[in-house]
C-alpha cells in the first residue's frame, strides 16, 4: 500500500514537471510569435516610411526643375523681348532714315527693356539719341528729351573736307615711349595739365586722355581700348579714322568717340561706356 501511494506520488510530481515544461514552451513560442509580429510590423511600418520620404523627394525634385525650367523660360522671354525692342525702334528709325547705317545692338549689359531712341534729322545730317528711361516709350517721343543719352550716333551728309571733323592723328616721334601690349606701342606727352598716350592701328589713331589734376593713368584705359579693338573691330574704312577716349565713365559723360568715313559721309558715335560703343558699332549695318 505505501508503495502505491510513493509511486502515485512520484506520477504526480512527473505531471507536474512535465506541465510546466509545457506552459513555459508555449510563452516561449507565443513570445516568439508576437516578436515575429512586431518585426513585420516595423518594417512594413519602414517601407511605408521610405516610400512616402522617396515620394516626397520626388515631387520636391520635380517642383524644382519646373521652377528652374519656368525661371530659365521667363529669362530666355526677357531677353528676346529686350532685343525685340531694339529691333523694332531700329525697323523704324530705317525708314525715317533711310541709307542711314544703324546698328542692330544696343550695346547694354542691362536697361535694355526701358531702351529709348529719339532723332533729329536735316538735309545736311541725321542724329539719333539712345537712353534708357523709367519706361519704354515710343520712336521719338517727346518725354526722350529729357533723359540723358548713353550713345548718340551721327551721320554729316555730303562732307567735302573731313580731316578737320576725324582729327586722326599721325604717328608721333621723339616722345617716350609706352609698352601697351607685347607687339604694341605708343608715345606719352603731357599737355594743359592732362597726359596723352597714343598709339595707331592700320588706318586708325587711338588717343587716351588722363586728367593729371585727378591724378588719372592713361595706360590702363589704353590696354582695355586696344583690347577692346582686337576683339570687336571697328567700322571698314578706306579713309584716316580716330578714336579718342577720356580716362573714366560716367552716364552722360559721352567720353568715348569714333569717327570715320564711309563714302561721302562722316559718321561718329559718342558714348559714356568704351565697351557699349564697341558693341554698337560692330553691330552696324
Amino acid at each position: 500500500m505505501k508503495k502505491n501511494r510513493k509511486n502515485l506520488a512520484l506520477l504526480l510530481l512527473a505531471a507536474s514537471l512535465l506541465a510546466g515544461c509545457a506552459g513555459q514552451s508555449n510563452s516561449q513560442s507565443s513570445q516568439s510569435s508576437q516578436a515575429k509580429s512586431e518585426k513585420k510590423a516595423e518594417s512594413k511600418a519602414s517601407s511605408k516610411s521610405a516610400a512616402k520620404s522617396a515620394a516626397s523627394s520626388a515631387v520636391s525634385s520635380t517642383k524644382s526643375s519646373s521652377s528652374q525650367a519656368t525661371s530659365k523660360s521667363a529669362a530666355s522671354s526677357s531677353q528676346r523681348a529686350d532685343a525685340n525692342r531694339m529691333g523694332t525702334l531700329t525697323s523704324q528709325l530705317r525708314v525715317k532714315l533711310p541709307g542711314m547705317l544703324l546698328p542692330a545692338a544696343d550695346g547694354l549689359g542691362q536697361g535694355s527693356s526701358n531702351l529709348n531712341i529719339r532723332y533729329t534729322s536735316s538735309s545736311s545730317q541725321n542724329v539719333v539719341y539712345y537712353s534708357v528711361g523709367n519706361s519704354p516709350l515710343a520712336l521719338n517721343d517727346s518725354r526722350i528729351a529729357s533723359e540723358k543719352p548713353y550713345a548718340v550716333l551721327t551721320e554729316k551728309k555730303n562732307v567735302a573736307d573731313a580731316s578737320s571733323l576725324i582729327n586722326y592723328q599721325e604717328p608721333k616721334t621723339g616722345l617716350p615711349a609706352v609698352k601697351i601690349a607685347s607687339n604694341v606701342t605708343g608715345t606719352e606727352e603731357g599737355a594743359a595739365g592732362s597726359t596723352y598716350l597714343q598709339f595707331n592701328q592700320g588706318q586708325w589713331s587711338f588717343v587716351v586722355r588722363a586728367s593729371n589734376v585727378q591724378g588719372q593713368k592713361p595706360l590702363p584705359t589704353a590696354q582695355k581700348l586696344l583690347s577692346l579693338y582686337q576683339q570687336y573691330g571697328l567700322p571698314d574704312t578706306a579713309a584716316k579714322s580716330s578714336v579718342q577716349v577720356d580716362v573714366g565713365e560716367s552716364l552722360g559723360s559721352l567720353n568715348t568717340v569714333i569717327t570715320w568715313i564711309k563714302g561721302s559721309s562722316v559718321y561718329q558715335l559718342k558714348a559714356h561706356s568704351t565697351e557699349t560703343a564697341f558693341k554698337m558699332l560692330k553691330s552696324l549695318n
